[in-house]
């Protein structure tokens, strides 16, 4: 044991590590030290910042009982770290602490005395397989993102929030069992998780956000409780395989891109609440043939069904007052549609290139009668 001292702070120096000099801080293990293993000595009660970031040799750190906080990056890089068992006596972990330790596999939780987990801790730990995640009331920002050899999750009860890209890029997951008291799903959540066929969500969801399920290729089907008050822009844009949609009677808005892209899908019923449908909500849903819409509809915005290229049965429901710019072109396959009388306005290219498009069934000297007429689309008027 030695003592050194660094910006005018003294610390002790033994076998390389360096200890704050009451010896309850581990404040550095040297990167380079030929050794598989390391023990904390049971004194230690914070692992430092950085403490062991970007070492290349540990496998294994023992953390004893009386650690109760683990600074952020503390593990970060640890290249050879291959499991970690936190002790229930520890409260914190702090952001990006096990952050891109490569080969690490196995986390696991003793008890229930954590309080507060930073976020990114386990972002990137390409090989993590195993966590039994810890009972606190959500899961930070981009924790698990980036673990490739992630197929299971269980997030306890005690979860109310799963915060941004908490599972972003997990590309082998498919098995998730959310809490029962999760009101909130974050931003990019479960983003381009590509072997995610079904996930249940529970009841007490309240909040999805925007493009939570974004690029989630395998995603076949899904079913929003009623509990639901909001699904966020592009929440399913892109998943490609999505073949089945059950949509939360409470919502009012359909933001945009919500299912822009989703190949797969061939119906879809609109709740009986829903006002607006917003720009490219079903843009590009090329097997999409069947909209079934309900009366209360007011707005079908820019875009919203364009390129839905086998789209053949639809109803405007007569509540309908808007039909935004573009929003049936390139619907190659609508043969005939009626529009309500009470539509006010119809945007610029709204049925430009149906090409089998027949019938325009309208009221006579109505708004939509008049836009037909000025737009050169009279032989299609049918009263």
């Amino acid at each position: 044991m030695k003592y050194v001292y660094k910006d005018g702070v003294m610390f002790i120096k033994i076998k390389g590590v360096l200890y704050d000099q009451k010896m309850e801080n581990l404040v550095k293990y040297p990167k380079d030290i030929d050794t598989e293993s390391f023990t904390l000595p049971d004194e230690i009660k914070v692992i430092e910042k950085g403490a062991f970031k970007n070492n290349k040799t540990l496998k294994e750190v023992n953390i004893n009982k009386n650690v109760t906080k683990i600074k952020k990056k503390a593990f970060k890089k640890s290249k050879k770290l291959k499991n970690v068992i936190i002790p229930e006596e520890v409260e914190s972990i702090g952001k990006s602490a096990f952050e891109k330790c490569v080969r690490l596999k196995r986390v696991q939780f003793e008890g229930s005395g954590l309080k507060k987990l930073g976020s990114a801790a386990f972002s990137g730990c390409k090989k993590l397989e195993i966590i039994n995640y810890p009972k606190i009331s959500y899961v930070p920002s981009l924790c698990f993102s980036e673990c490739y050899g992630l197929e299971q999750i269980t997030v306890p009860d005690s979860v109310e929030l799963i915060k941004e890209s908490a599972f972003a890029d997990c590309t082998l997951l498919t098995d998730v069992e959310l809490s029962k008291n999760l009101h909130t799903i974050g931003a990019l959540a479960f983003s381009n998780d590509s072997s995610l066929k079904s996930i249940t969500l529970p009841d007490s969801l309240t909040l999805i956000g925007d493009r939570v399920f974004k690029e989630a290729t395998g995603l076949e089907t899904i079913s929003i409780p009623n509990s639901v008050l909001s699904i966020g822009a592009a929440a399913f844009e892109n998943c490609k395989s999505l073949k089945d949609v059950q949509l939360s009677e409470s919502i009012v808005v359909i933001e945009e891109l919500t299912f822009h892209g989703c190949d797969q899908l061939e119906k879809i019923e609109i709740p009986l609440n829903v006002e607006v449908i917003k720009n490219f909500a079903f843009s590009s849903c090329k097997q999409l043939n069947t909209v079934i819409l309900k009366e209360g509809l007011q707005e079908i915005d820019d875009c919203v069904f364009i390129g839905c290229v086998n789209l053949q049965n639809i109803v405007l429901p007569k509540s309908l007052l808007k039909i935004g710019d573009s929003s049936f072109q390139y619907c190659s396959k609508l043969e005939e549609i009626e529009i309500p009388e009470n539509v006010t306005y119809i945007g610029k290219l709204a049925f430009d290139n149906c090409i089998t498009l027949k019938s325009v069934k309208v009221v006579k000297e109505s708004y939509a009668d008049n836009y037909l007429k000025e737009n050169g689309l009279e032989d299609l008027i049918t009263y």
